[in-house]
């Protein structure tokens, strides 16, 4: 089930989405997906490879950021403020709940102005970000 959380006009986050959701989130005007799951995290997810082929299918930017639930480096908070900066927007953002790509966009994104209105918006959200440090 496809279930959008959006954190700005420009970055949306969502669980775990389905190959079917693809299409709905080209139709919702989406640009570029960003999927922060490593394969293999969970026996039934689809696997990157099938996602990826369905987004460029739609004509969608896709990018695969793969990250450990609660273990997320500076380093990867820079790797997604850069894709952040070069993919086109709406970017819609996937993981396990959402809470990995919020915490990278928080870390690494200059939406909002500071670090601290970022991580107040995810809070808003539903997305607790207290243990989240900026990225240098």
């Amino acid at each position: 089930m496809l279930i959008p959380i959006y954190l700005t006009d420009s970055m949306t986050v969502s669980p775990q989405i389905l190959p079917s959701d693809v299409a709905r989130l080209a139709a919702m005007g989406f640009k570029s997906i960003i999927n922060n799951r490593p394969d293999g995290e969970e026996n039934s997810q689809p696997l990157n490879r099938e996602i990826e082929r369905l987004a460029k299918e739609q004509g969608l930017a896709y990018f695969h950021l793969p990250v450990i639930s609660g273990n997320i480096t500076q380093e990867q908070g820079k790797q997604f403020g850069q894709l952040f900066a070069q993919a086109p927007k709406p970017i819609f953002a996937f993981c396990r709940t959402g809470t990995r790509c919020s915490a990278l966009w928080a870390m690494s994104s200059d939406e909002l102005g500071s670090f601290d209105q970022r991580i107040a918006q995810a809070a808003e959200m539903g997305f607790d970000l207290s243990w989240v440090k900026p990225s240098d």
